[in-house]
């Protein structure tokens, strides 16, 4: 599977029988040239099935056969892994997005772009991505209430005011126990 071509050169190194007078070995020597066959090898990408938002994945490129010279494998979120000479594995470790307090887990394909070194005679990437599913760790948004005054005289105002403790996407309603509600906007 390596690059390795080579000449064959053999020579006569003594004759004998024959009844010859003078038996001369000629000491010009037979050259075979040996191409070398073409023999593919392969690099793959696997990752762990699922990671928590907020993880690490690490990415594993492995060889079907030693790498005589270190191997670069470059992958289509920009990291890079080298699996060293001798070798036929090697890891990186990509993070995940920051864990936030909304619903968002989503799935990362990443592929081989560029795999090159090992002195092979052909290696090639595999085309099959690493699918790794990042779920959605569960982060809890609390809803308060507070009202402008301590105390009011009879038929007087009360303003309630709901607050969030993290920035709501969708409209939210909070209904109060007097049967009133609020509606805290998106943003």
């Amino acid at each position: 599977v390596y690059n390795n071509g080579s000449t064959v050169s053999t020579t006569i190194t003594g004759a004998t029988g024959g009844n010859f007078e003078n038996l001369v070995p000629s000491t010009t020597p037979a050259v075979t040239t040996i191409t070398d066959s073409i023999d593919t090898t392969t690099v793959t990408l696997t990752a762990g099935n699922t990671v928590t938002e907020g993880g690490q994945i690490t990415y594993t490129a492995t060889l079907t056969n030693p790498a005589q010279t270190p191997v670069t494998v470059t992958l289509s979120n920009g990291s890079v892994i080298t699996i060293k000479a001798g070798e036929s594995v090697g890891t990186v470790v990509v993070d995940t997005p920051a864990n936030d307090v909304y619903n968002n887990g989503s799935t990362v394909s990443t592929t081989i772009t560029g795999a090159t070194g090992g002195n092979f005679e052909n290696l090639v990437p595999s085309t099959t991505p690493a699918v790794t599913t990042i779920t959605d760790s569960i982060d809890n948004t609390t809803v308060s209430l507070t009202a402008d005054k301590a105390s009011v005289v009879e038929g007087g105002d009360i303003t309630y005011t709901a607050t969030l403790t993290n920035k709501a996407q969708t409209d939210v309603t909070v209904t109060l126990s007097n049967g009133q509600t609020i509606t805290i906007k998106a943003g």
